[in-house]
């Protein structure tokens, strides 16, 4: 029946059939929310008034409902989080409830909402980049004891993004920015996060050796050598095949006296730095290491060293 007045019937059905009352105050989709609002939180119908607060997608009735002084808040919320929102298929339904939930202030019961969607529905939302984004970065906020089993968990979020915002101020979640690079295949920034933020160069040889990555290991090698490793240093030097550092290199190998270690690196630096230094520095290293064949060979071959220098 499309012609009777929703308010009066829903009126007179509020105390002999609340059901009825709903309905009635339903069907007017907008001009008796109050009413509704009421006649279900009085007679615990909160089940119904989440149904409807999900599919009615009015801004305004979420900021009355999920108002600080509404004492029937919590129990409207959890039939959001539990039923009405799980059961909803539609896109628009989905975003108009996590944005009310944002406006509110509730990044709590955000997040219990998001999970529901997020990680135990089946339907495409479980996928939604923006929600896995927004289940993170609310956790990162308000929870940080759920961040890390979420980024094991999904695999549909903006990791350099997020990883920026774990590693600042004031989170400091170090080791889940490290699995969000690492999740990523980002190497590079993973190793940064391991020496600058994490401050473990053993964790960081590892990872090393794990990813093979020369870019990883030319960082290893520096962080190592401004750590006074340099037998270390050189090794990882090596393994990236880079030899950038070559100046600093040879300055800490000659003052541990690591002549030995300097020559393997000198090799490999020689193919890539075309420098006088280094050739000198390579005839110098086989005289202290008294590679004196080797030495005799090199200089008599095609090379930049200053010999007199070395003499």
């Amino acid at each position: 029946n499309q012609f009777y007045d929703s308010a009066v019937v829903g009126k007179y059905c509020e105390d002999r059939d609340p059901h009825l009352a709903y309905t009635a105050y339903k069907r007017s989709w907008g001009s008796c929310d109050e009413q509704l609002v009421s006649v279900t939180n009085r007679n615990g119908l909160f089940r119904l008034q989440a149904r409807y607060l999900v599919e009615r997608q009015s801004a305004e009735l979420w900021e009355m409902v999920l108002n600080e002084e509404n004492q029937y808040k919590r129990q409207v919320i959890d039939q959001v989080v539990s039923t009405a929102l799980p059961e909803s298929t539609n896109a628009e339904e989905v975003s108009a409830t996590v944005k009310a939930f944002i406006a509110a202030d509730l990044p709590n019961e955000l997040i219990e909402l998001l999970e529901k969607i997020v990680l135990h529905k089946s339907a495409d939302f479980g996928k939604n980049r923006n929600l896995q984004n927004l289940l993170i970065l609310t956790a990162i906020r308000a929870d940080k004891s759920r961040v890390m089993d979420y980024i094991n968990r999904l695999d549909n979020y903006d990791g350099p993004e997020i990883a920026k915002i774990a590693l600042g101020d004031p989170y400091r979640l170090y080791e889940e920015a490290f699995l969000i690079y690492k999740k990523h295949d980002m190497n590079a920034e993973a190793m940064e996060t391991l020496l600058t933020n994490i401050e473990s160069v053993e964790r960081a040889n590892e990872f090393a050796a794990r990813c093979g990555d020369p870019t990883v290991w030319y960082k290893l090698g520096k962080a190592q050598l401004e750590n006074g490793q340099v037998v270390e240093a050189i090794e990882s030097y090596l393994k990236a095949n880079d030899s950038t550092d070559y100046v600093e290199v040879i300055q800490a190998a000659e003052r541990e006296e690591s002549y030995d270690d300097l020559v393997r690196y000198l090799l490999m630096a020689r193919k890539m730095a075309k420098d006088q230094l280094v050739d000198t520095e390579l005839v110098y290293a086989y005289a202290k290491t008294e590679r004196l064949g080797d030495m005799e060979e090199f200089v008599g071959g095609t090379n930049t060293a200053n010999v007199q220098q070395v003499g």
